[in-house]
């Protein structure tokens, strides 16, 4: 059965006025109708960038150089702009990481999600102001005829979260991309909103490609994880294989980084060095400098990601 999504050697560069950034180099990986996979990494890694290319959002400086993306066997590169409008928002729906910044300051939530309700649905004023009501109250906002009405200011950061989701919902898409949807938000918040993530996921049998840099969440939510260094995926593979036996050092070091509830009371563990700059693509492993087992082989050709088994993948020679 062929993936849902198929992300294909995907590469994205931001060209300044004196020097070319390469976020995304290269990256591969597949999701599976009605699955989740965490896109787990640090800041700056490329993650955002990724997401926002699967949805055609990159705007200059930045440019996709080349890959595919595959969304139910078509290449949503390949689209026209008026085909990509209908896919956007209506077969895939994003949540965006700030909603202060993603929601239109000066017009009520109601209003906002009415648009999105009658752009991809074609229905009429009132019969929209009842579907947005009906999404705010399955989002979990009290009283949401009367929320309808609110400016996003009026709102709480976890309710402003909430009505991205329930905007990001309104036309029913086969596949959610929340990047990194607990941003800012208290942690009694944060699993209020991660709950309501998983209900609505199960209700609606839908797809969901998490971003984020928690572990934590991925372990509770993924049913598979890619891990990206860099610009690149140096891990993929099931949640139950990457936290049961991870392969790549830079993995390993994450999983090491985790404070121990009763350890030893030593320093904290870290990953050492920094991450490289990525204004060029050196040849080999872009972790080698910080990595605890590399070697000059390391640095003599550039690294695939290798079959570990069981669908598990490592951009790793020594894994």
């Amino acid at each position: 059965m062929a993936p849902l999504l198929s992300i294909e050697n995907l590469s994205v560069s931001f060209t300044m006025s004196d020097y070319r950034l390469l976020a995304v180099r290269g990256v591969s990986f597949e999701m599976e109708e009605g699955a989740t996979l965490g896109l787990v990494g640090e800041s700056g890694c490329g993650k955002s960038v990724t997401a926002f290319s699967i949805l055609r959002l990159v705007d200059p400086p930045g440019s996709i150089d080349g890959g595919a993306v595959r969304y139910r066997g078509r290449d949503l590169l390949a689209l026209d702009d008026g085909e990509m409008r209908k896919v956007r928002g209506g077969e895939i729906a994003m949540i965006f990481q700030e909603p202060m910044t993603s929601l239109n300051p000066v017009f009520r939530i109601g209003n906002q999600i009415s648009e999105t309700v009658r752009l991809h649905l074609g229905l009429d004023k009132k019969a929209a102001r009842e579907r947005a009501i009906d999404l705010l109250n399955r989002v979990g906002i009290p009283n949401p005829a009367k929320r309808y009405d609110s400016y996003p200011h009026e709102l709480s950061g976890g309710m402003r979260q909430r009505v991205m989701i329930a905007m990001a919902l309104s036309a029913e898409p086969s596949l959610l991309i929340a990047d990194e949807p607990t941003t800012a938000l208290d942690v009694t918040i944060q699993a209020q909103i991660l709950d309501l993530l998983l209900r609505i996921q199960s209700e609606r049998k839908m797809s969901l490609l998490l971003i984020t840099h928690d572990l934590g969440i991925v372990a509770n939510l993924a049913d598979a994880i890619a891990i990206m260094y860099a610009g690149e995926i140096v891990e993929t593979g099931t949640t139950e294989r990457i936290f049961n036996g991870p392969r790549h050092p830079y993995t390993i070091g994450l999983f090491d980084a985790i404070p121990k509830i009763g350890g030893d009371g030593g320093p904290m563990k870290t990953i050492p060095g920094t991450v490289p700059a990525v204004t060029s693509k050196p040849k080999g492993c872009l972790f080698h400098p910080r990595c605890f087992q590399g070697g000059p082989e390391c640095l003599e050709h550039d690294i695939p990601l290798r079959d570990a088994g069981g669908g598990h993948k490592v951009r790793c020679i020594k894994a």
